[in-house]
C-alpha cells in the first residue's frame, strides 16, 4: 500500500447501526461483522426464536440491542429507532435487510402472499429508511444506508412476481433515496446477492436449482456465504465508499453476467413448491 492512503478496512468503531432482520441469514451475518468492528447494533427482528438463538451466538454484551417487531409496522420501527437513541444516541446507518420469499406463479399468488413479500421488503425498507432519515441529525457526522435488494430485482424468474417487483421496487428507491438524502449527506446502496447459504435460500443452493447456479458463477463454484454480503455492506457503510451512493452492487460471483435461468420447472421436479388443486 502506497504512504498516505487510508486502509481499505472499515472502521465502524463506536458507530450505532440499526439492521432489519438480523436475527438469521444475511442480517444476521451482517450483525456479526459490524459487532466484530467494534460497532453498536440495535436489530429488529419478527422471530422471538431467532432473537434468542442469535442473541447467544452473537454475544455483544451492552453492544448490540434486540427489538421484536416487524418492519412493516411503523410502530415497530419507531420503537427500534426509539431504541438505538436511548441506548447509543445517534444512529449513523442502517441496512435494511429483513425479506421473506415465496415461490408461486401470479395466477395462484393469494392477495396474502402478495401483500406480505410486498409489505416486507419493499414498504418495510420505506418505513425504516423514513425514520432513519427524520432522526438523523445534520451534524456534518458521514452516514448510509445500505438495502439488501436481490439479482431479481433485475433478472425475472417464474413464480417470484411478488418477490421481484418488490426487490426491484427497493432498487429503484435507492436511487430515489441518494438523490434526496444526498444534500444531507447520507450515502444509499443497494447489494445484490446471488444464491447464499441461509434458511431462506436453502431451496435453491441443492439439487439442480443450486448446480445451475453454480454452472453460472464465473469465480469459485460456490454459493455466497453471509460473511460475503456483509464484507460489502461493512465497505459501502466505511470512510472508503464515501464517493459511493445509489447503486445496485451484485455480489454473486458474477451469476448476474450470464442471466438468471427460470427455475421454476425444476422448483416442481424438486418437490419445493406445489401448484393448488
Amino acid at each position: 500500500m502506497e504512504a498516505g492512503l487510508s486502509s481499505p478496512v472499515p472502521e465502524l468503531d463506536g458507530r450505532t447501526v440499526v439492521v432489519t432482520g438480523g436475527g438469521s441469514g444475511i442480517g444476521k451475518g451482517i450483525a456479526a461483522a459490524l459487532l466484530e468492528k467494534g460497532a453498536n447494533v440495535v436489530v429488529l427482528e419478527i422471530e422471538p426464536a431467532n432473537i434468542k438463538s442469535a442473541s447467544e451466538e452473537l454475544g455483544g454484551g451492552d453492544r448490540i440491542a434486540w427489538h421484536e417487531g416487524s418492519v412493516s409496522v411503523a410502530a415497530d420501527v419507531e420503537a427500534a429507532f426509539a431504541l438505538a437513541a436511548e441506548r447509543y444516541g445517534q444512529v449513523h446507518h442502517l441496512v435494511n435487510n429483513a425479506g421473506t420469499a415465496s415461490l408461486s406463479l401470479v395466477e395462484d399468488t393469494t392477495e396474502e402472499d402478495w401483500d406480505l413479500i410486498v409489505d416486507t421488503l419493499l414498504k418495510g425498507t420505506f418505513l425504516c429508511t423514513r425514520a432513519f432519515a427524520r432522526q438523523a441529525a445534520d451534524d456534518g457526522e458521514p452516514r448510509s444506508i445500505v438495502n439488501i435488494s436481490s439479482l431479481n430485482a433485475i433478472a425475472a424468474t417464474d413464480g417470484l412476481g411478488h418477490y421481484c417487483a418488490a426487490k426491484a421496487g427497493v432498487m429503484q428507491f435507492t436511487q430515489t433515496c441518494a438523490g434526496e438524502l444526498g444534500r444531507r449527506g447520507i450515502r444509499v446502496n443497494a447489494i445484490g446477492p446471488g444464491t447464499v447459504n441461509t434458511p431462506l435460500g436453502a431451496g435453491f443452493t441443492v439439487g439442480q436449482i443450486g448446480k445451475e447456479f453454480l454452472d453460472r458463477t464465473l469465480v469459485e463454484k460456490r454459493h455466497q456465504d453471509p460473511s460475503d454480503i456483509a464484507d460489502v455492506a461493512l465497505f459501502l457503510m466505511s470512510p472508503a465508499a464515501q464517493r459511493i451512493t445509489g447503486h445496485f452492487v451484485p455480489v454473486d460471483g458474477g451469476q448476474h453476467v450470464r442471466g438468471l435461468h427460470s427455475y421454476w420447472d425444476v422448483a416442481l421436479e424438486q418437490g419445493l413448491v406445489e401448484r393448488p388443486s
